[in-house]
């Protein structure tokens, strides 16, 4: 984990060209660093990302380079994880090619003083392991913006072979619409649909995720409405008159499976630009 705030050029290559191919319709990727801080230095660590790294990544963001950028905690992730910390960063489009060495330097030394280099050796003093992660993003609903403190549910998905373009509609076309009227009806306050490009493979454990955005455990909490006639049913006959709520959850079921599901509470974070 020596970069936490580039992608390699190779891979900006790549995704411009899948960019052009679909001029039409503006793609969006998620850049997600998984990170282990030992218990000891995590005090140290937050006191460097919330007083240096948010100025790192706000110049990024002022010069284009990504559109927002966060840092989660783990608050509920199971047994077997091997990460407490993850590094979410957001571009309107795909990944920037890395800066030449001089530009870099000049870009950290404007933006905290001190260069690529000393960074680097700060910043992964505090770091014992750390894996990334890319994804291009389906589908949202903008609501309220996360901001430090807020919750996120993750859940990660795995695809069922042969069913991928089946799960991006089944994405856009029914499950973005009903939680436009979960973030409408004040249930949660933004919600997204990533699928990976970056690892992938039959061997990786998810290739899909959906990220619920809370204000506050409370309303994480909040116990779901057992009136069939109020909450996500009552919503999805609203918008699909002519369907069935279980006949969507069957094939939701078809088409992909939860690998796991984890809580996460954003700590720091940087964005959109300043103005």
């Amino acid at each position: 984990m020596k970069r936490l705030f580039a992608i390699a050029s190779a891979v900006a290559a790549i995704l411009c060209t899948s960019s052009i191919a679909n001029a039409q319709e503006k793609i969006r990727y998620r850049a997600t660093t998984f990170v282990a801080i030992a218990p000891e230095k995590q005090a140290a660590a937050l006191d460097f990302v919330r007083t240096v790294g948010v100025k790192l990544a706000q110049e990024n963001i002022n010069a284009g380079r990504m559109a927002s950028w966060s840092l989660l905690r783990t608050v509920y992730a199971g047994i077997g994880t091997e990460y407490n910390f993850i590094q979410v960063s957001n571009y309107d489009g795909p990944p920037p090619a890395d800066l030449s060495p001089d530009a870099r330097d000049q870009m950290y030394r404007k933006a905290i003083g001190m260069s690529y280099q000393d960074y680097q050796k700060r910043l992964t003093s505090f770091v014992t392991t750390g894996n990334s992660v890319l994804a291009r993003i389906e589908a949202s609903v903008d609501g309220t913006p996360p901001s430090v403190g807020s919750y996120i549910r993750v859940g990660r998905w795995k695809i069922t072979s042969g069913r991928a373009a089946d799960f991006a509609t089944f994405i856009k076309t029914k499950v973005q619409p009903l939680n436009a009227e979960g973030v409408k009806d004040g249930v949660f306050q933004s919600w997204s649909a990533t699928r990976v490009i970056f690892p992938a493979g039959d061997d990786v454990s998810y290739d899909a995720t959906t990220s619920f955005v809370y204000k506050d455990m409370a309303q994480v909490l909040s116990p779901p409405l057992a009136n069939p006639n109020q909450g996500a049913p009552a919503a999805y006959v609203r918008i699909f008159p002519d369907k069935s709520y279980s006949a969507f959850q069957d094939e939701g079921r078809q088409i992909r499976h939860l690998v796991r599901q984890e809580l996460w509470r954003v700590v720091a974070m940087a964005g959109p630009a300043a103005r």
